[in-house]
């Protein structure tokens, strides 16, 4: 007969005491150096990415001067502003139905 090797407890590594793996990948270690590359990379793609988004932000300007040159008439009533003489007249009557709306004339373009 063989002579059977004898390994202690303490110093065998139980399967159960592993940490799991994700599905897919029993072969490679959680750790593998693949992963970190791949990260890094995927780290540094994203920001170029994020530079060129706030780059092009940057130059179109804000949404607030765009707003303002939208909105060219005023409501004489309520002073709310509106984006053309079609919506004043609109607003005029869900807003104002007892008054009636000024012409077209009277707003500067």
């Amino acid at each position: 007969l063989a002579p059977q090797l004898r390994i202690s407890t303490s110093a065998a590594i139980r399967p159960d005491s592993l940490p799991a793996l994700p599905r897919g990948r029993e072969t490679q270690a959680p750790w593998s150096a693949e992963d970190t590359m791949v990260r890094g990379h995927a780290k540094e793609k994203a920001q170029e990415a994020n530079a060129k988004k706030m780059a092009a932000m940057k130059k179109s300007g804000s949404q607030m001067d765009a707003r303002k040159e939208g909105l060219k008439i005023v409501c004489p009533a309520c002073k709310a502003p509106m984006t053309n003489y079609k919506c004043l007249q609109q607003h005029y009557d869900s807003k104002h139905p007892k008054e009636t709306c000024p012409p077209e004339d009277s707003f500067a373009k």
